[in-house]
């Protein structure tokens, strides 16, 4: 059997085990040669585990008379990633079940306006991200230099700003961010989806309010639809609810993988949401 569970950077997941309930059970937790945990003798048998599991690793006991070899797998870093083997064996059946982890870092995205005595600055902001997105700016159609860039760590996590002076603002400018796996959604051709755009639309707040959602693949840049009082579509298949301003994709073709960038403006207020989506 096979099974795949996501989990939280730094938080705690399950991994789940079950058998057939029997007699004398002996549970073994394995990540490739790494003994991750051990029970049998009816209590946990730790003497030979990984030091990378140390304090770390819990079974419910009380719950495997009944079937349950599940682990508990606390305060999950990028390294615990991978396939897990939960072998367990009772003297009346054998059971092998294999776990792949995935571990996704919950990151946040920003898009800051500036405005000073000196002039226009736009801030893009990648928080606590992994690996290190490459942030890249684009000014109408072309691509541009930016004017400043600061990196962070906290740990194996990166927060990153990168700055650009507004010289024409005539043009639009976008900052786009090459995101890592973690932050891709899925789908299959003909199916439809929905790309969420993170707001959540207040009546008080709508004067001035201005949408635009842009997919960038192949370095090409277009726009699919905008809102600024009524919705306008400049793409088939496409449409933007009017209730959060998410994306509505139908009839999916393996052209709508890219990278799926939403902009929401008001006189007082810039938001930047960025989805990569794979077909």
């Amino acid at each position: 059997e096979q099974e795949t569970v996501t989990g939280l950077f730094s938080k705690d997941c399950i991994l789940p085990c079950l058998f057939p309930p029997g007699d004398d059970e002996v549970i073994y937790w394995k990540k490739g040669d790494k003994n991750v945990h051990s029970y049998y003798y009816q209590k946990d048998q730790l003497e030979r585990q990984d030091p990378d599991y140390r304090h770390r690793t819990q079974l419910f006991h009380e719950n495997i008379p009944s079937g349950n070899a599940s682990l508990k797998l606390s305060n999950l870093t990028l390294t615990d990633e991978g396939p897990y083997n939960c072998y367990v064996g009772t003297q009346q059946t054998k059971v092998e079940v294999e776990v792949m982890l995935r571990v996704r870092v919950f990151s946040h995205y920003a898009l800051e306006y500036q405005k000073t005595d000196t002039g226009r600055m736009l801030k893009c902001y990648a928080f606590l991200t992994y690996p290190a997105p490459h942030i890249s700016w684009v000014q109408g159609n072309t691509t541009i230099q930016e004017t400043h860039q600061e990196e962070t760590r906290v740990g194996v996590l990166y927060s990153l700003r990168s700055d650009q002076k507004i010289t024409n603002t005539a043009d639009p400018y976008y900052c786009l961010l090459q995101l890592s796996v973690s932050d891709q959604l899925s789908n299959v051709e003909g199916n439809s989806t929905v790309i969420p755009c993170e707001y959540s639309n207040n009546a008080t707040n709508m004067e001035g309010l201005s949408v635009v959602w842009t997919l960038k693949r192949n370095e090409v840049i277009s726009v699919l639809a905008t809102f600024n009082g009524t919705c306008h579509s400049y793409q088939p298949r496409v449409h933007i609810n009017q209730n959060d301003f998410s994306l509505m994709l139908h009839d999916l073709t393996a052209s709508d993988s890219g990278e799926y960038l939403c902009n929401i403006s008001t006189p007082h207020y810039t938001k930047l949401a960025v989805r990569t989506l794979k077909i």
